[in-house]
């Protein structure tokens, strides 16, 4: 399988190690408007680079076209490669609108190309150690499940896209989508939503604390950009059961009733070099979407329509806070 990869910045620099690493597919070629950093990053490892999409595109057809580009390009390049004949997995979010959603989903179907929205946490280990206790009734009824991803506020991505709300949705499409994408995913629609939203302002803070609110249990979720360049990113949760918890500490161990759950650290891409530490799932949602292709196989771990239902309750969010 032909594999290319477009955008080779922080979050591309995550996927460019892990298909360095893969010795069953074909990774022919990079795409960044910034040749020279992407030359840089490259090095000597052999693939064809390229600054522009479209000739790469005609040039080495490939199979498979990863998108790590900012979230205002993700629908345009996701059709365009489609409609060249690629499959493509697209960094999160799914769009920035759900009607934006409704236009990509039009494009799979009419192309028939294979798609898949880029929603890590689902692949990461700790997360799926905790669904499978909440699916388990391990611990019994769940009560509350506490939520909290929060970084600097990025100030280092190309042409600053990340400081514009046009253009990224801010701290609820980059950092709180991960957080509530994995809520979806495992309890559905909750019933209400409270709760409180910054809008970045002069001080370059941006956060969110949200309560949703399900039959008999709470998620509470925290997302925020920091206007404090020292605060380490943070990404972690409490979940209280009836007869148990298990919690993900600031120190990335995860802990049910306290003992320590260790895990196979083989799908760890090691040091990331952006603000976020060594974590897992990045690999696994890589291969696992090949995998999909390679065996005609629908993916059925973030289906187009979940990932569109994300969007549409990021929406359903921001419309539900009370801004402060």
């Amino acid at each position: 399988m032909k594999i290319a990869l477009v955008g080779v910045g922080g979050m591309g620099g995550v996927h460019f190690n892990v298909y360095r690493n893969m010795t069953d597919i074909e990774f022919v070629a990079a795409c960044d408007v910034r040749l020279d950093m992407l030359k840089e990053k490259v090095g000597d490892y052999p693939i064809r680079l390229y600054a522009d999409m479209d000739e790469m595109l005609e040039a080495e057809k490939p199979d498979m076209v990863d998108l790590c580009t900012p979230t205002y390009m993700h629908v345009e390049q996701a059709i365009k490669a489609m409609e060249f004949g690629c499959h493509v997995l697209s960094e999160k979010p799914m769009a920035l609108k759900t009607e934006d959603c409704e236009v990509l989903l039009a494009a799979i179907k009419r192309t028939g190309k294979r798609y898949m929205t880029a929603q890590v946490v689902r692949f990461m280990n700790a997360y799926k150690y905790l669904r499978g206790v909440i699916e388990s009734g391990k611990y019994g009824k769940l009560e509350s499940l506490h939520m909290k991803r929060v970084s600097p506020t990025p100030r280092w991505s190309w042409d600053n896209w990340f400081l514009d709300e046009k253009r990224s949705g801010h701290v609820a499409l980059d950092m709180m989508i991960h957080d509530v994408d994995y809520m979806q995913s495992v309890f559905g629609e909750p019933k209400a939503i409270t709760g409180v939203y910054h809008p970045m302002q002069g001080n370059l803070s941006n956060y969110a604390f949200a309560n949703y609110i399900y039959d008999g249990f709470v998620v509470a979720i925290e997302g925020g950009w920091y206007n404090d360049e020292k605060l380490p990113f943070m990404a972690t949760f409490k979940a209280v059961f009836e007869n148990g918890n298990v919690i993900l500490g600031a120190d990335a161990q995860l802990r049910d009733c306290g003992v320590p759950v260790e895990f196979d650290k083989v799908e760890s891409v090691g040091e990331t070099g952006i603000n976020i530490s060594n974590v897992d799932g990045y690999a696994g949602e890589i291969k696992y979407f090949i995998e999909c292709i390679r065996r005609g196989e629908p993916n059925s771990l973030v289906t187009d329509e979940s990932a569109k239902a994300t969007i549409t309750l990021v929406e359903r969010t921001l419309a539900s806070l009370t801004r402060v």
